[in-house]
């Protein structure tokens, strides 16, 4: 899956004659916070409303600004995931693309990008969720997914994060099912601690709450 595969935009974006005037009202329209600017597919920069805003000439042209452009973008040929850092990482509302010839092809949107990634993580078909909590050295992909398996359920998708301040990490499986009462049950008797879990049909999915009725389940 390539960005350029996403549903870029081909809107956000401003010519250097465009006036300061002329970019707030479009980004008023777009409901947007930043705008790529272009010349002939050229790409310039990316302005945002706040450095607009300071400007006291409205008529003022877009790339008188040059210096306050910030000149941020991706290829087209990476992955949405790094279009995700870039736009944590420097607070975007949109990201310019670009191909290998540096031709500006279109930005992708805060909202595109989260429907792109809710995509890629399987988030969009049915299924539960469960958050394990593991020591660092005690993360095995191959058992935790064989132990999945073996009970008739399949993951969508994993990710792990490490715990601030800790020596243990957080593993987040979204499975196929949402009936994993069995599966639970098979996790805490290999010893692995379910932090939580969500959307497995159960009125609440607190984990402590059901803690009790696992532990029947066990017979324990």
């Amino acid at each position: 899956m390539y960005i350029e595969q996403a549903n870029t935009q081909i809107e956000h974006e401003v010519k250097p004659s465009d006036s300061i005037a002329y970019a707030l009202h479009k980004m008023s329209d777009l409901h947007s916070s930043q705008l790529a600017v272009v010349d002939n597919q050229s790409f310039i920069g990316l302005i945002s409303e706040d450095q607009l805003l300071n400007q006291s000439d409205v008529d003022q042209e877009v790339g008188q600004l040059n210096s306050l452009l910030k000149f941020v973008y991706l290829f087209n040929d990476q992955h949405p995931l790094d279009a995700l850092q870039y736009m944590s990482a420097h607070q975007l509302s949109v990201l310019p693309i670009l191909d290998k010839e540096h031709k500006y092809t279109g930005s992708i949107t805060a909202k595109e990008l989260l429907n792109e990634l809710n995509d890629i993580l399987g988030n969009n078909e049915p299924g539960a969720i469960i958050v394990l909590e593991l020591g660092k050295a005690d993360v095995s992909l191959s058992h935790i997914t064989h132990l999945i398996e073996s009970e008739n359920v399949h993951i969508r998708s994993l990710a792990i994060r490490e715990i601030p301040d800790s020596t243990k990490v957080e593993m987040t499986i979204k499975v196929d099912k949402q009936n994993i009462a069995p599966l639970v049950a098979s996790l805490w008797r290999f010893d692995y601690t379910v932090k939580a879990t969500f959307n497995d049909g159960s009125p609440d999915s607190d984990i402590n709450d059901r803690y009790g009725i696992l532990m029947n389940y066990l017979n324990l």
